[in-house]
């Protein structure tokens, strides 16, 4: 190897060795700076915090801070979880360099807040000197103080609930299960983010829990869940497997949609949410499109509890005929194009060849309701290769079945000829009719 290129490599080496010190000094510097600001913020000390939660409307918030000079201002940012816009506010003290500084956040608050909410806040504290303090964020929960909650754990779900039978729970929970894992294989959600339930009890419970609608709906109570997607939160009344599956597939939906997406149309949202629903009953479009406005007017829900029930019934026939019609692949399609930002005419050309006026044309044509087949049972075959007598006896007893039913149905459509006609059901889902609950305070919604 020439001696230039030895040469060389030795002033590599010194000159390496003299830039690690100052590379180690500067970087220890930068390192003490961003300490001493971030800890200490110049000479201000926060010395407490206080969080006092008391249902409805108070979220008190306090903080105790002093430092060598004057504290002249505590600004609190916060913001709900989920939501990217911070808002502040000013707490309430007197300039001094030892000071306490309240607010009541829910003051704060120009929209609603549904218990379960959690916020997420933190201080920024100044003084005379122009040294400022920003504090660690910190998430605290607007809870319904009211009530000892239970909580109990379903996929990606966390149910809140009180006054509720261990049996009951366990129950529901079961059948949960199985519900929210389809929920997610329809949706394409292997790992959902965690959501959350609050149950009430009891109807007059809700009065200051749920969200006010119109003079009528909230009379009658009208509705008996809300979703909040974008807080992950649904609130609802009872412990119904209906519901909390409804409400949750509202939270799921939103997650999929995330935040590229348009607004969901509510027939789209609703429709989807009752679907997903084992026990709800689907309508022909055939039976329900003289009695419904156009898919285009129902981007929202509006009206009055029999409007708002004819509503619920077409939505769900509408969503009902897009995936038991051309296919839970179809769907799924529709469903990606819409979370990418398309528009809901464009995303149904674009999968099913048809717009909006087109899905409507042709849902109300429908005359049939599509089921999911039965799985099939297995054979019963003796080792000789003969049907059993077991199966022989089944046959019977099947047909035997068959021939009662036969009969039923015979005297109940005899029956309904001699009764006189009734206005059709509003068709409001089990947990949203008004007269489903008891308004004794002594008794639960079971």
């Amino acid at each position: 190897m020439p001696s230039s290129v030895f040469q060389s490599i030795s002033t590599l080496i010194t000159a390496r060795h003299a830039l690690f010190p100052m590379l180690a000094g500067v970087f220890l510097v930068a390192l003490m700076t961003a300490s001493s600001v971030s800890a200490a913020g110049g000479d201000i000390e926060v010395v407490d915090t206080g969080e006092d939660v008391d249902f409805p409307g108070t979220v008190d918030l306090s903080v105790t801070a002093e430092g060598d000079a004057d504290i002249v201002e505590v600004r609190l940012f916060y913001r709900t979880v989920g939501s990217n816009v911070w808002a502040y506010a000013y707490p309430e003290f007197m300039p001094d360099n030892r000071v306490t500084a309240s607010l009541n956040l829910t003051g704060e608050v120009s929209t609603y807040l549904p218990p379960g909410t959690e916020v997420e806040y933190y201080y920024e504290i100044t003084d005379a000197q122009g040294n400022m303090l920003r504090t660690d964020p910190t998430v605290v929960e607007y809870e319904d103080t009211r009530f000892d909650w239970t909580e109990v754990k379903v996929g990606p779900l966390t149910l809140r609930y009180y006054d509720q039978s261990d049996l009951r729970v366990r129950g529901v929970v079961r059948l949960l299960e199985s519900d929210l894992a389809r929920l997610q294989t329809l949706l394409q959600l292997e790992q959902p983010d965690d959501i959350k339930g609050v149950i009430y009890a009891r109807r007059s419970h809700t009065l200051e829990a749920f969200p006010q609608q119109s003079r009528t709906t909230t009379e009658q109570q009208t509705f008996h869940g809300f979703a909040f997607p974008e807080r992950s939160l649904f609130l609802g009344l009872g412990m119904g497997r209906g519901l909390i599956v409804h409400e949750s597939a509202h939270l799921l939906l939103g997650q999929v949609m995330g935040d590229l997406a348009l607004p969901t149309p509510a027939w789209l949202d609703e429709g989807f949410a009752s679907y997903m629903d084992p026990s709800v009953k689907i309508l022909t479009g055939e039976s329900l499109s003289s009695r419904t406005n156009p898919l285009k007017a129902m981007r929202t829900v509006t009206g009055t509890p029999h409007s708002i029930g004819t509503f619920y019934q077409k939505s769900l026939s509408v969503v009902a005929f897009l995936i038991d019609e051309f296919g839970e692949p179809n769907f799924q399609s529709f469903i990606g194009q819409l979370s990418r930002g398309g528009t809901v005419d464009g995303s149904l050309t674009n999968v099913y060849g048809f717009n909006v006026d087109g899905l409507d044309a042709l849902w109300a044509s429908q005359s049939t309701v599509s089921q999911p087949s039965a799985p099939s049972a297995p054979e019963r075959i003796n080792p000789d290769g003969n049907p059993s007598a077991i199966l022989f006896f089944n046959s019977w007893l099947l047909g035997g079945l068959v021939i009662l039913v036969l009969a039923a149905v015979s005297i109940q459509f005899v029956a309904s000829k001699l009764r006189p006609a009734r206005y059709p059901e509003e068709g409001l889902q089990p947990w949203e009719h008004p007269d489903l609950w008891d308004d004794k305070e002594n008794e639960g919604p079971y």
